[in-house]
């Protein structure tokens, strides 16, 4: 019988990840923006270094940060980059990480016939992701022992949880005699596969576009299996980083209204209800 396996997770990697630095001092880097900082006072200033009366504690890190995040100049957090791998995760879900891949493009300012305002200097092939990700490939990793997600909704309908495993159990006996007896190629015999069928991916992004992961994962309207990820990843991370991921979650928590509109869950009002309240529609 194929094993039903719940979400796990780790994270990977993020700044000074180890050590006794504190991980949000990489931000201060932003201070370039404000300040004539040169590149040895910015490494000392990261690194919690220098002469005395002229380093941040945590708490001045904190405000800085914070600060940012208010102004809106969230470029800063794009600085701060992490990885984390996920195990017992569907195929159903795991589709919706692709949806976060924001890319860059390096243009020049100058203009030139027909170009409309703007030169390319690298083409979208060339690009830089915001999120990137490594997923188990079904084609080399052979099925024939997959483990599968149960939603937590079949448990209260024991006949059809029932059936469900019974498929599972059909569809690894297909598995099993497609690679073993029949020989057929692994990149074939996992069109047998169900979406229940566990996936294993890594993900590296940077903090900018985690906190907008979380703004749609989080959500309430968010599937389950992808909102309890995020919601979770949510709570390591503010552990980890709590003033980069400071007001962080559902857009309502961060953005202090719900960008749903007719679909909103009512938790939070819409753009429409502030204007509304404010006198401007």
């Amino acid at each position: 019988m194929p094993e039903e396996v719940a979400l796990k997770y780790e994270i990977v990697y993020y700044p000074f990840m180890g050590t006794n630095i504190n991980t949000e001092r990489l931000l201060l880097m932003a201070r370039l923006c404000y300040r004539p900082i040169g590149a040895t006072d910015m490494k000392q200033l990261v690194w919690g270094e220098g002469p005395e009366g002229q380093r941040l504690d945590d708490e001045q890190v904190g405000r800085f940060i914070r600060g940012l995040i208010k102004s809106g100049h969230l470029g800063a957090l794009e600085h701060w980059h992490t990885s984390f791998a996920v195990e017992g995760y569907s195929r159903v879900s795991s589709q919706q990480n692709d949806r976060h891949r924001l890319m860059k493009m390096f243009k020049s300012p100058d203009t030139l016939p027909g170009d409309e305002g703007c030169r390319w200097i690298n083409g979208p092939e060339q690009g830089s992701p915001d999120v990137s990700q490594l997923q188990q490939s079904q084609r080399y990793v052979k099925e024939g022992n997959f483990r599968y997600i149960t939603p937590p909704s079949f448990k209260s309908h024991p006949e059809f949880l029932e059936r469900f495993r019974r498929l599972q159990q059909e569809i690894q006996d297909l598995q099993r005699h497609g690679l073993n007896e029949a020989g057929l190629p692994a990149e074939d015999v996992r069109f047998g596969l169900s979406n229940a069928t566990e996936t294993r991916f890594v993900i590296t992004t940077n903090a900018r576009q985690l906190r907008h992961m979380f703004n749609l994962r989080c959500c309430t309207r968010a599937q389950w299996e992808i909102r309890n990820l995020f919601n979770a990843l949510l709570e390591e991370y503010k552990r980890i980083a709590p003033n980069i991921f400071w007001r962080a979650g559902a857009s309502c928590d961060d953005l202090g209204y719900c960008p749903e509109g007719s679909a909103s869950c009512g938790r939070a009002p819409t753009i429409e209800e502030l204007r509304q309240r404010a006198g401007l529609d």
